[in-house]
């Protein structure tokens, strides 16, 4: 009788992918800019508050939802688009393109749901992203059957490929928004003459 997949010895993907989703969850909350004040549970609602808030206005931050929520789109669309169209098997790197954009939309929702923090200090946003990438991998061992038939060495490539896709794209945010700070201070400081003004954060 054959051993189920679950029980095979591809258990060590969901395993591996289930301990790295704590241990980066863990350094998550140890990284600089980790909002400390909201527990993870508080998070929906942050966003939701956010967007009550924000949309309406009509100026740069509505235009950043907007283009995050057209990000988000995108991202489903080339997924499943892929999916239907079996454009996974025909092109290799279609599963790293969504993974990155994928990686980068999820860091641009965290950065933006928690701006101040995310200003002073946004590679929290790696860790984090590498959290939830991780626990997606969990959820597809636990509930998809697309690996049932991959060798053990294929997945546990293909897990390690998607995590650091995942993690690059969320970098990529976390770089941009760093640079970005450093020019708004810059720019702030060459205008008042504050090395490090305040004005330049947004309130929580």
């Amino acid at each position: 009788m054959a051993t189920p997949p679950h029980l095979s010895p591809k258990l060590v993907v969901g395993v591996g992918s289930l301990l790295l989703t704590l241990l980066a969850t863990w350094a998550t909350t140890r990284t600089a800019g980790y909002p400390t004040h909201r527990p993870l549970r508080s998070w929906p609602t942050r966003l939701a508050t956010r967007l009550r808030r924000e949309l309406p206005r009509g100026d740069h931050l509505t235009a950043a939802w907007a283009a995050i929520a057209l990000w988000s789109v995108l991202v489903t669309g080339l997924h499943f688009g892929g999916v239907i169209y079996n454009v996974y098997t025909v092109l290799p790197w279609w599963d790293l393109l969504t993974h990155a954009m994928g990686g980068l939309g999820v860091a641009a929702l965290l950065g933006f749901t928690f701006r101040r923090q995310t200003l002073r200090a946004p590679f929290w946003l790696v860790a984090a992203v590498l959290a939830i990438g991780a626990g997606f991998e969990v959820y597809e061992f636990l509930f998809k059957t697309f690996w049932h038939h991959w060798s053990l060495e294929f997945y546990v490539v293909d897990t390690i490929i998607d995590l650091v896709v995942n993690t690059a794209g969320a970098a990529v945010f976390a770089a941009a928004t760093a640079v970005y700070r450093s020019r708004v201070r810059a720019d702030a400081a060459e205008a008042v003459g504050d090395p490090d003004p305040e004005s330049v954060t947004d309130s929580d």
